[in-house]
């Protein structure tokens, strides 16, 4: 149903055709606009596909103007508590988004692990997962991108060698801790989407979706 992802913009033509085939009906790219316009989705033109070419729609999860902001945080939890206090209006639209799409939805911003990180941890709490099966799928980040992991360090000056390593971490305590934070804030993921704008029944059909 949901299928999250890292920057598509380096699929080949067998990997652009692999997603069709698979059946995916809506390609959803949280990064911000200028990340968008420098490196383009394969999918953002639907020209070259046929009459079945996922539906592309950029939602920034950080907007340009939000960047600036989450670049003064001290860590990468306080960027996700930040994303969740600047970007509530961007949450409920992609949420909506995610419940009003038929088929299967690839959700993606540039590395997959921070932005994609929060809404798929989001998802998995609203289809009821329990807290420590969301943080250990969070976890798993780690493992299934330590390749990009040393690439990027690599070409990394060696004064940021550190706190690179640290941004890239996905501890499962870290989601644990946004859990929380939505838990005494709003009452859990489902209000916060609420609050955030969200109608009550996309709430619910996405629940639906989630669990069917």
């Amino acid at each position: 149903m949901l299928v999250r992802s890292d920057n598509l913009h380096s699929l080949n033509s067998a990997g652009v055709e692999a997603m069709a085939a698979y059946g995916v009906t809506t390609v959803i790219d949280l990064r911000s606009e200028s990340e968008a316009a420098s490196s383009p989705s394969p999918f953002a033109n639907a020209e070259p596909f046929a009459a079945s070419a996922p539906t592309y729609t950029n939602l920034p999860l950080i907007d340009d103007a939000s960047m600036v902001k989450l670049a003064k945080a001290s860590d990468m939890f306080e960027r996700y508590l930040m994303m969740l206090e600047y970007r509530a209006a961007a949450f409920g639209e992609i949420f909506s988004t995610l419940a009003n799409s038929e088929g299967t939805v690839v959700f993606h911003c540039f590395a997959g692990k921070d932005r994609t990180g929060m809404v798929a941890a989001m998802s998995l709490a609203l289809a009821g997962v329990d807290a420590d099966s969301i943080a250990a799928d969070y976890a798993e980040t780690d493992s299934q991108m330590a390749t990009r992991y040393a690439e990027w360090l690599a070409a990394a000056k060696p004064e940021l060698l550190q706190e690179m390593r640290d941004d890239l971490r996905c501890p499962p305590e870290r989601i644990h801790g946004i859990l929380e934070h939505l838990e005494r804030g709003w009452g859990g993921v489902e209000g916060y989407l609420e609050a955030a704008g969200m109608p009550a029944n996309d709430i619910s059909n996405l629940r639906s979706k989630l669990i069917s």
